[in-house]
């Protein structure tokens, strides 16, 4: 009844948002602000720290992380900030501090050795990368593959509201990545977001079970479950008289009454956490989901 349900999975991390503390996020934004500031005050500063693909190459390995706190001017730094702030949060508060900081760090870390590639490829290694930008859209990809059907409402130009679904704006921003590449918009660093969002994708499929806090599964389980949501699942029952009959999961004629009522409790359930999230849950139907898990055990 239960088994093939990703939320009913045992998950293989526990969140640590809970624990307290000072959040992650603002911390970020404040290391940015403070980076900022030394930008403009200290002579060559942002030159130091910045990603230079020709100097990456000579083994100044440690701007693949500093460059991620630098910014180009104040509107970058304000809309990024913004971002790690309404996106980060979502994730820190599903999978913990830990977890949201090795997306971020990592995302960007991925960003700044694919912006790298193209650099090296295009024979441009002076062009230098700063920003938080890769580690942001390694966020956004991780927001959308735990809260896949989730409505975001966005404002085009700060001025026009659109609502879209995460999993739509993910594609979105990954076509426009590739198509900012095959472009080569020097401008953006296309290849920096495209690789943020790579490793956002990598990391829930590779490290987050299930998406246990959305209820949404890892690509290959969906992949599985649409595959086998045409077919109906059947067992074989002894009868009486020794003879081996099949029946479909879902006829209840040969299922345990109490296995039904519980069934009728749980989907319900099931279906509120992929539409809205494990926190929107009650106690009551936490409960419920509790025994239900341990029914299986």
């Amino acid at each position: 009844m239960l088994d093939d349900r990703s939320y009913m999975r045992e998950p293989d991390w526990r969140p640590e948002a809970a624990q307290g503390g000072i959040s992650w996020c603002l911390k970020l934004i404040i290391i940015n602000i403070v980076f900022f500031v030394l930008q403009h005050t200290v002579d060559g500063f942002k030159n130091g720290l910045a990603l230079y693909p020709a100097r990456l190459a000579q083994g100044h390995v440690w701007e693949l992380l500093t460059f991620q706190f630098l910014h180009g001017d104040l509107f970058h730094i304000l809309i990024n900030c913004a971002m790690i702030w309404f996106i980060g949060r979502q994730i820190e508060e599903s999978l913990g501090k830990i977890k949201f900081l090795s997306i971020y760090l990592i995302a960007g870390v991925f960003g700044g050795l694919l912006q790298c590639i193209l650099a090296w490829a295009e024979n441009n290694p002076n062009v230098g990368v700063v920003g938080a930008s890769a580690g942001i859209f390694g966020l956004i990809a991780a927001f959308a593959m735990l809260y896949w059907n989730r409505e975001l409402t966005l404002l085009i130009m700060f001025i026009l509201p659109v609502r879209m679904k995460a999993k739509y704006l993910l594609v979105a921003l990954a076509v426009i990545g590739i198509l900012g590449i095959i472009s080569e918009d020097s401008r953006i660093a296309h290849g920096a977001h495209l690789g943020g969002m790579v490793w956002g994708v990598l990391f829930i499929l590779l490290f987050v079970q299930g998406g246990t806090m959305s209820g949404a599964p890892p690509l290959w389980n969906r992949i599985r479950e649409w595959r086998s949501s045409g077919r109906s699942r059947r067992r074989k029952v002894v009868t009486m008289d020794g003879d081996a009959r099949a029946y479909s999961k879902g006829d209840r004629s040969f299922n345990d009454p109490e296995e039904d009522l519980m069934k009728d409790k749980i989907d319900p359930i099931l279906d509120k956490i992929s539409a809205h999230g494990f926190s929107s849950l009650t106690d009551e139907e936490r409960d419920i989901l509790e025994k239900a898990r341990q029914r299986m055990m």
